[in-house]
């Protein structure tokens, strides 16, 4: 099922919003052991990659958003 515009723009603010709270926790934080710092890195890498899938999902329900306006208008 494919999401509205809306719902991809409030998925991809949360996914944002999720990832800049991580990026604010890891400057507080001292340096830890080679394998904690592996599992922020994979951990920081994941939210990155789900802020640019947000991004493709809300581009993908703009241009069926606007397909469908296009069908309508016919």
């Amino acid at each position: 099922m494919s999401m509205t515009v809306e719902q991809a723009a409030a998925a991809l603010a949360a996914a944002e919003a999720d990832h800049l709270h991580e990026i604010e926790r890891d400057s507080e934080r001292s340096e830890g052991s080679g394998a904690q710092e592996r599992r922020r890195e994979k951990y920081q890498q994941s939210l990155r990659e789900k802020v640019a899938q947000c991004k493709r999902e809300l581009e993908e329900a703009k241009r069926q958003q606007a397909l469908a306006e296009a069908v309508q208008g016919k």
